[in-house]
């Protein structure tokens, strides 16, 4: 991805398989994020951007790589069963954003470290409940919780 790309993704908005965050370091809610995205079509979390107004705020080269060690961590330990994902930077004007790639999962349901099950709705993330397994294949239903 180029920052034209990025730039236009930005112009966008978040949609269900597109986050911004300016910053994250809690672990946890993190492995939410990728749990939701695993959970529904995959999608793309920038980081460096403030997700009320758009507008970047890049990663420092220090935040680059603590954010880069926390999502690999979280990705295999705070999502279960763990993912892979891809990161890549994109400097835009002097302003590096991170973006994290997170494929659509072939293990659902996937959970997060407390047991919790996420999707995307819209935007947002919503808390599921099982409610019921068919056929050989695995398929889950859920139900959502809308707060």
């Amino acid at each position: 991805m180029n920052a034209e790309e990025l730039l236009h993704i930005i112009r966008m908005g978040e949609t269900s398989t597109v986050q911004f965050k300016e910053r994250m370091d809690d672990a946890y809610k993190l492995g939410c994020e990728l749990t939701a995205f695993s959970n529904s079509f995959g999608g793309q979390l920038l980081i460096g951007i403030n997700d009320k107004t758009g507008v970047l705020n890049g990663l420092s080269f220090d935040e680059l790589q603590k954010m880069t060690t926390l999502l690999s961590n979280t990705a295999s330990e705070n999502v279960k069963p763990s993912i892979l994902i891809k990161t890549q930077t994109v400097d835009v004007a002097g302003q590096v954003i991170l973006v994290v790639s997170v494929p659509e999962g072939k293990n659902k349901p996937y959970r997060d470290n407390k047991g919790i099950i996420w999707v995307k709705n819209g935007s947002d993330k919503r808390k599921v409940f099982e409610i019921g397994r068919a056929s050989c294949r695995e398929r889950v239903s859920f139900r959502v919780e809308v707060s």
